[in-house]
């Protein structure tokens, strides 16, 4: 723990209109106190900043470091989130009712990553078992189990989670039925996953209201799940859908994006409102390796500036999913929740989840995250 330190020669960018200045951050006794140009470094630890952003600490709306499964296994908070930027997680549905409670007492509170949760509808989380998927039957929804766990821990929970996938589900209608009637039974919004469902689009967004969250909307691994047509245009039911307030997420994956449908989604008009990783064991080696890749991945897409982009990955999931505890902008005062990173210039080749390439001109890597008294040194997982 650092009692006193500065972020020095670095410019702090504003994600919620992209002003930049060139300023030091304070931090005593983990609060900012002062965010000026050449503040005094007596007696404090200096982190040079030096061709750097300094912005508000990322956030992940969709990522997985409470995974059960068996042979993929979870993310570490520590070195797979706070060290590649991340002050703020969410973990979309990695538990179900039948483990929630044992993840959380042993594990989930011993790290200094902040975060909420939603909760998983099967019993078991995403999968339990090699053998087992979420949902091989209607045995494995417990209505009063979901009830009694999700009142219990209102206060850490976001919502329910349901992954309605063939691979996951034996029966995408009576589970979303199930998930539809516990949200409104609890009075909590819910998040899908159904990228590849023959559920379709068009009928799954009927189940969908306003905070609700569409997860993967750009993996066009389905034509009934496509959020495009045939010529190329937005699907009515979408529009509709943005307009009563569903919430469409990126949530990258390893099987849930494609730079063909995210272009002529963006083509048309259309991006996802909140941008995040879908970061997990399973792909922490590729294709997502990081947050940071995910908006490079972006910026090549839609050539919009970095606060833009960063916007949507921070700003939009804290007021979409009315996350009340994350800060979106730095202020003196506030406690210190700071990403440094920097945008590196040059050619960087990744894939999307259907392993076509492109190659961007930019990349944005995290180098310092600050989190009260301390400051993870980060390293890039994509040139490991």
């Amino acid at each position: 723990m650092l009692k006193k330190y500065v972020i020095k020669n670095g410019t702090v960018l504003s994600i919620l209109n992209g002003e930049e200045k060139k300023a030091d951050v304070l931090v005593e006794d983990g609060i900012i106190t002062k965010i000026a140009e050449n503040i005094e470094t007596e007696e404090a630890e200096v982190f040079d900043a030096e061709g750097m952003y300094v912005s508000v600490g990322w956030l992940d709306a969709h990522c997985h470091f409470a995974n059960y499964v068996e042979g993929q296994g979870g993310i570490s908070p520590q070195d797979d989130l706070l060290r590649q930027g991340v002050t703020y997680a969410l973990d979309l549905g990695s538990l179900g009712p039948e483990n929630y409670e044992q993840y959380r007492e042993t594990i989930l509170w011993r790290t200094d990553l902040r975060f909420m949760s939603y909760l998983n509808i099967s019993r078991r989380g995403c999968g339990g078992t090699v053998n087992r998927t979420d949902f091989d039957g209607p045995e494995d929804i417990d209505r009063e189990m979901v009830i009694r766990i999700a009142n219990k821990y209102r206060h850490e929970l976001l919502g329910l989670k349901a992954r309605i996938d063939d691979k996951f589900c034996y029966d995408p209608v009576y589970v979303m039925e199930q998930l539809r009637s516990l949200a409104d039974e609890l009075n909590m919004p819910i998040a899908v996953h159904a990228p590849r469902s023959r559920i379709g689009v068009e009928k799954l967004l009927t189940y969908l209201k306003k905070g609700d969250v569409l997860c993967h909307t750009l993996a066009g691994n389905s034509e009934v799940m496509k959020v495009v047509d045939d010529e190329g245009h937005i699907k009515q039911c979408v529009l509709d859908g943005r307009d009563r307030g569903v919430i469409f997420d990126l949530s990258h994956g390893t099987n849930a994006y494609s730079y063909d449908t995210a272009e002529t989604a963006w083509k048309a008009g259309f991006f996802t409102d909140t941008i995040s990783s879908d970061l997990h064991g399973g792909n922490i080696r590729g294709p997502v390796y990081n947050l940071g890749v995910v908006m490079t991945k972006v910026r090549g897409l839609t050539q919009k500036p970095w606060w833009w982009i960063l916007n949507k990955t921070i700003a939009a999931p804290v007021e979409l999913q009315g996350i009340k505890d994350k800060e979106t902008e730095l202020r003196e005062g506030m406690k210190a929740d700071m990403t440094v990173f920097k945008i590196e210039e040059g050619e960087f080749t990744y894939l999307d989840s259907k392993k076509e390439s492109r190659t961007f001109s930019e990349k944005a890597t995290a180098v310092y995250t600050c989190t009260g008294t301390k400051v993870y040194t980060c390293r890039d997982r994509a040139s490991e």
